[in-house]
């Protein structure tokens, strides 16, 4: 017989899967908007108007330790709570030959009251909010520099850490926060984002926009499931401005 945690645990995986199918994210767009803004080319970070990652990483750990105590909380309370007994509706001669009275219809949720609901602590919050962690770091533009090249179909972001492609129209699947997720890409309006949808866990967002001043705001959001930290990095337009030369990472 499962357990209170493995039940909870299902219906947890369950809720979140709904979100790959889009639930909760922006429906972004394959082709651009008209006249949009000029985001290819080369930029160079602009210190004094950018969000320091240090701050970001501070809130996001905060965050995820006020889960993880609270996740404890709801396991010790559950763990304390005796079982409840089963509670079987009194039955009563049938009349005309029908079903019984008091019997449920076939099909109705005997549970009621009582049933195992959704819970509100992100219960996978103590096992993968290192990883989180570890991803949101992974995602912040590496150096002064940012490029962003521009095709129909394909979107390359590259820093001191090496290049990001994306596919516009086309879902990848990946791993996110040791988690199976996918990869979409297009435009929400005048922005371009990148979106990773992670089965468990919150959602990743990196938005591209020009700020009324000709900069390049570039977002990181990673909100979901009790987390929400944002990262917003400026970028002034550098026509030469050098990528950055990477090291080889192998023999």
């Amino acid at each position: 017989m499962p357990t209170h945690s493995s039940r909870v645990l299902c219906l947890c995986a369950a809720a979140l899967a709904a979100s790959l199918s889009g639930c909760g994210t922006v429906q972004l767009k394959a082709v651009p908007p008209p006249n949009p803004p000029q985001l290819a080319g080369n930029w160079t970070l602009d210190p004094a108007n950018s969000e320091h990652v240090d701050a970001a990483v501070n809130s996001l750990e905060a965050q995820l330790r006020r889960l993880v105590a609270r996740a404890r909380q709801a396991a010790g309370r559950a763990a304390q709570r005796p079982p409840e007994p089963e509670r079987r509706p009194r039955q009563r001669p049938a009349q005309d030959g029908g079903q019984s009275a008091g019997t449920p219809p076939a099909g109705a949720d005997a549970g009621g009251a009582n049933a195992v609901q959704e819970p509100s602590v992100e219960v996978s919050a103590p096992l993968l909010g290192a990883a989180w962690v570890r991803e949101f770091i992974a995602h912040v533009p590496v150096g002064d520099y940012l490029g962003i090249g521009m095709t129909p179909g394909l979107v390359t972001v590259r820093s001191a850490a090496g290049s990001q492609q994306c596919s516009l129209g086309i879902t990848t699947a990946m791993t996110f926060g040791k988690s199976p997720a996918n990869e979409v890409c297009g435009w929400d309006g005048q922005a371009f984002l990148i979106q990773i949808l992670p089965l468990l866990g919150p959602r990743l967002t990196e938005r591209f926009a020009l700020a009324p001043d000709g900069e390049l705001a570039m977002t990181l959001h990673l909100s979901g499931h009790g987390i929400d930290v944002r990262l917003t990095r400026r970028y002034r337009r550098n026509p030469n401005a050098a990528p950055p030369v990477l090291l080889p990472t192998s023999d």
